[in-house]
């Protein structure tokens, strides 16, 4: 049953979201989580399944979790909750520019790493750290609930959730933390702005049969229209795809039959793998940089896609959206220890001068390399193909980037 009052409210039951309510759930904090899809749509029964598994049933959204925030997942005790057989860790990068002969190699026996990350698919992720979460007797769950209306008080701040029937009902809490996506309604309702930058591109996922073996790798050709990039799934065969194309080649391929996309993804990517397998329906969905110009408003936190969007080219996007979360709720407890109000704003300055400050970087790092490897101009190209090789060339330099990366 859903009270008229919490300590804390949660808006948004995806990774984000989840990941902040598991990592303050041991605070005793009475927390309730706020989510406008109903549970069996945020995970389906069919994706949770852990013995025979045939590729038709990975799902088509995934996510590259960094070793730093594997260790965050583990320290919350979700990561113990996922099943080996649904993930797949990639001990090498490989990166070239479709345009000319440059490349970069990374592997995670030059760091002295297990691996360089690992692939999972993101309703899983979301089902680990509900069951954590659930282990604790804190957290109340409310699904299928919209926030429809906004107040800030002196000590708290309340909403007006309506379910699907049109039952309404106020609560309010200490502090709301929004973790609701990249249309955030908790930042439109406090009129939070935000920049906003078309990247003109829609990025294409979809799953593949491949070949030849992915070999534990994660493979992205940059290409003039976009990058490509093959995720190895837990089968030697199968991959997760995230091809990235500019709006007016997108058009084109929104239309095309599964065997034709199938080529055209295999000749994006020079077949590196071999023949190409269409072994799902494929989606596409625009890629839109933002960043809002507060984090904080009167008790009021954003995190993750709530606060900024970013290109996927270096699978970031859910990764930066956990330091939002280490950050913010490592804060919460510090100031709940101190006894201080940790929901009042100016105490939570730091958290947001810290993540704006990185995510400011992350996203305009990304914006460049897309800038960089889109330019058809001959001297550019040139440029580029002899950085990368330089790159690569220097392990000294080249480890200090992917460590900067992954998060050591």
């Amino acid at each position: 049953m859903i009270q008229n009052r919490y300590d804390l409210i949660l808006v948004g039951g995806g990774m984000v979201g989840l990941a902040m309510a598991a990592a303050l759930a041991p605070s005793g904090l009475s927390m309730l989580v706020v989510e406008k899809q109903p549970l069996d749509q945020q995970l389906p029964a069919s994706l949770l399944q852990t013995d025979i598994i045939k590729p038709q049933d990975f799902a088509l959204r995934v996510s590259a979790i960094s070793p730093a925030n594997r260790l965050f997942l583990q320290n919350l005790g979700a990561w113990q909750h996922l099943a080996p057989n649904r993930m797949a860790s990639y001990q090498q990068m490989r990166v070239w520019d479709g345009d000319g002969q440059g490349s970069i190699h990374f592997s995670a026996a030059e760091l002295a790493q297990a691996d360089l990350g690992v692939i999972i698919e993101n309703h899983l992720l979301q089902a680990a750290l509900l069951k954590q979460i659930n282990s604790f007797g804190n957290v109340t769950f409310c699904f299928s609930h919209s926030v429809e209306s906004l107040d800030q008080q002196t000590d708290a701040v309340s909403l007006d959730l309506t379910d699907t029937d049109g039952n309404s009902q106020s609560i309010s809490a200490q502090l709301l933390i929004a973790a609701d996506g990249a249309h955030s309604k908790i930042r439109q309702l406090l009129g939070i702005s935000h920049s906003e930058m078309d990247y003109q591109q829609t990025a294409f996922v979809a799953n593949v049969n491949t070949q030849l073996p992915h070999q534990d790798t994660a493979w992205q050709r940059f290409t003039a229209f976009g990058p490509v990039a093959f995720l190895p799934l837990p089968q030697a065969n199968l991959c997760s795809v995230v091809w990235s194309l500019d709006s007016d080649k997108a058009e084109q391929v929104t239309v095309l039959k599964p065997i034709d996309f199938a080529q055209q993804l295999q000749a994006a990517f020079e077949s590196r793998l071999g023949d190409v397998e269409l072994v799902s329906d494929f989606a596409g969905f625009a890629l839109v940089k933002r960043h809002a110009k507060d984090y904080l408003s009167h008790r009021v936190a954003l995190v993750g896609d709530a606060a900024h969007t970013i290109h996927p080219l270096a699978g970031q996007g859910v990764n930066i959206g956990f330091q939002d979360v280490q950050q913010l709720s490592q804060l919460i407890l510090q100031l709940q220890y101190e006894k201080r109000d940790w929901g009042l704003q100016a105490n939570l300055r730091p958290f947001e001068r810290a993540r704006k400050t990185e995510n400011l970087i992350m996203q305009n790092a990304m914006s460049g390399f897309k800038n960089l490897f889109a330019s058809d101009n001959m001297l550019l190209t040139m440029a580029r193909n002899l950085g990368m090789n330089l790159l690569d060339n220097n392990q000294f330099i080249k480890n200090e980037v992917i460590k900067k990366a992954i998060g050591l």
